[in-house]
């Protein structure tokens, strides 16, 4: 099995000095722990504006796997907002872009969110209040990698597994407002 550091180039995330606060006309939208769903969805519209100098060596692209680095569950999403290049991750996240052909970005993604790999994670992570692993441990970390055709069936499938999850919740909240609409007229 190869190891991560063989089939993807891994980086930190932007580190801020201090707080990251809003700068209206900000260069950069700035991704957030607090902004992103573990099904790697996340509204840029609610991403806070900065400025950043040399963005283009920190802004996610498309086919970059985001890999949440801290915290009780570490998990990585394939960043495919090919509407925005201008999102940078925050430095609790690692970008993980993939080397050649040999490994597929949705497939990677996936990979690492499984609890093979989340074991693995665990053993090399520290701290007790907020685990967390560095750059140094993933990298050397390995992973399985089969055939690139099983690697698009599997993220081909994790795709449509996320895109019903967020289906059935937006239909779980749309049932709830009715619920709620009809216990208000009820009362009128």
């Amino acid at each position: 099995m190869p190891l991560i550091n063989d089939i993807a180039k891994v980086r930190m995330g932007y580190h801020f000095r201090g707080r990251v606060q809003e700068e209206p006309g900000g260069n950069a939208l700035v991704l957030q722990i607090r902004d992103v769903d573990e099904d790697g969805r996340f509204d840029t519209e609610a991403l806070t504006p900065m400025e950043i100098p040399n963005l283009s060596n920190h802004a996610l692209s498309a086919g970059d796997v985001v890999f949440l680095a801290r915290g009780a569950r570490r998990y990585a999403f394939l960043f495919d907002a090919v509407d925005h290049d201008n999102i940078v991750p925050a430095g609790y996240f690692m970008v993980l872009r993939a080397k050649g052909e040999r490994v597929r970005p949705g497939y990677l993604a996936w990979a690492i969110n499984q609890d093979r790999f989340q074991a693995l994670i665990d053993s090399v992570s520290s701290g007790t209040a907020v685990p967390q692993i560095t750059k140094g441990n993933l990298t050397g970390l390995s992973i399985d990698v089969p055939d690139v055709e099983t690697q698009d069936r599997i993220a081909a499938i994790d795709a449509l597994m996320n895109r019903e999850r967020t289906l059935m919740e937006k239909l779980r909240d749309r049932r709830s407002a009715l619920l709620r609409a009809a216990a208000r007229g009820a009362d009128d």
